[in-house]
């Protein structure tokens, strides 16, 4: 029994990912004998995002700002997913959580009719950031997926702004 759980542990230590700044980033796929992950490939494209200063009037002195990108999606070859929701972070440097914008699956399915990732798929998005007081090096994407079966995933990938 002892055994059995320090594979448990090493095998959930193994599928452990973390973002890359120069890369996509992807889940790990391990074959469990408890429980079956899909794996689900994850890119921002491209990896080094522009920085477009917007004035608004909630952000007369401190620039707000917008940049675009494709969240690029693979599905593991033994399935279809859906793209349940998408947080977006912003990244200083200083390990504090800046600005996040979240879009629930309903905003994702109006923006996109529908959030079924069967093949390769890119989902365009340009989020806007306001009253920024820090200048942030980084954009963070969580994405959660939820399989056929309800199972949910969360995959994380960075790109870096300029």
């Amino acid at each position: 029994m002892k055994m059995i759980t320090i594979l448990c542990a090493a095998l959930a230590l193994v599928s452990c990912d973390r973002p890359e700044t120069n890369g996509p980033t992807r889940i790990v796929s391990v074959a469990s004998p408890f429980s079956p992950t899909v794996g689900i490939g994850l890119q921002i494209s491209p990896q080094t995002l522009p920085i477009i200063r917007i004035t608004t009037i909630a952000c007369p002195l401190v620039p707000a700002f917008r940049t675009g990108f494709q969240l690029v999606v693979v599905p593991a070859r033994d399935g279809s997913v859906f793209m349940d929701h998408v947080t977006l972070r912003l990244v200083d440097g200083s390990n504090i959580g800046g600005p996040a914008v979240t879009f629930p699956r309903p905003e994702l399915n109006s923006m996109f009719g529908s959030t079924l990732v069967a093949s390769t798929r890119a989902f365009a998005f340009q989020p806007q950031f306001g009253c920024l007081v820090a200048q942030p090096r980084l954009i963070a994407a969580d994405v959660v997926f939820v399989d056929g079966a309800g199972d949910s995933r969360t995959v994380t990938v960075s790109a870096s702004l300029q």
